[in-house]
């Protein structure tokens, strides 16, 4: 699952490091601060296969969809996204990419809690939602396969945005509910934009090249992250 992201370099940066040779930047960068805690509802910047940047709403819900009061989504899982009615047309022609610099995890664990029984205490074990954040061992931005209903300049309305491709989890990578978002070094990034790539090379990319667990670490941060509406660098720092 991918729930949360931190995207807090600049958007040049991004796409020096993908290898874009002529990007657009197609949003204002007097709007756009770093974002260190990313929520579904705001709006990341996504990269396309034009080499522009934009920034789009995190959630996708398509007409039909709407008009039977079914709810939003915020991922795809790549093995089921190719067929699956809210994702087939876009898997094919709405594949985007979402630099990020990292991804926060919960898992639950137990932390010491006091009891107090008959004038006495006994300590017990309280499990609680503890915070990780994800990033690449060497603090290299990665590339998150995504998919995005926006085209062209035309406006943002209501159910149109993107969302992040999950896979399934490596071993040793923590993620409590299996599924991490499908991360690209920018060799892979850059065939998952090629929208003219033949849908076995696609099937095999989404199945085949996700970063490896061995490529990452993690740490615990504050609960701090755990309010959408905070957002600074001390969130993805580590806990002493």
């Amino acid at each position: 699952m991918c729930g949360r992201i931190s995207q807090y370099r600049d958007a040049h940066l991004y796409a020096r490091h993908l290898g874009l040779a002529d990007p657009l930047m197609l949003f204002d960068a007097a709007d756009r601060r770093p974002g260190y805690n990313l929520a579904p509802g705001t709006h990341p910047l996504a990269i396309y296969p034009d080499q522009t940047l934009r920034a789009i709403h995190w959630g996708y819900c398509p007409e039909w969809a709407r008009a039977q009061h079914l709810p939003q989504t915020i991922n795809a899982r790549a093995d089921a996204a190719p067929t699956a009615r809210y994702f087939e047309e876009l898997w094919k022609t709405g594949r985007v990419l979402v630099p990020a610099d990292g991804w926060f995890e919960w898992r639950v664990e137990t932390s010491p809690a006091t009891a107090h029984a008959h004038g006495g205490s006994v300590h017990t074990e309280a499990p609680r939602r503890q915070p990780y954040f994800v990033h690449l061992k060497k603090d290299d931005p990665m590339y998150l396969a995504a998919l995005s209903s926006v085209r062209g300049s035309e406006p943002q309305t209501e159910g149109m945005g993107l969302v992040i491709v999950t896979a399934s989890v490596d071993s040793g990578l923590i993620d409590v509910h299996d599924r991490r978002p499908l991360a690209f070094s920018p060799d892979a990034a850059r065939r998952w934009l090629d929208p003219a790539l033949p849908p076995d090379e696609l099937e095999r990319l989404a199945r085949g090249a996700c970063l490896p667990a061995g490529r990452f670490r993690w740490h615990r941060v504050s609960h701090e992250v755990d309010r959408t509406l905070n957002d600074d660098p001390a969130l993805i720092e580590a806990l002493h």
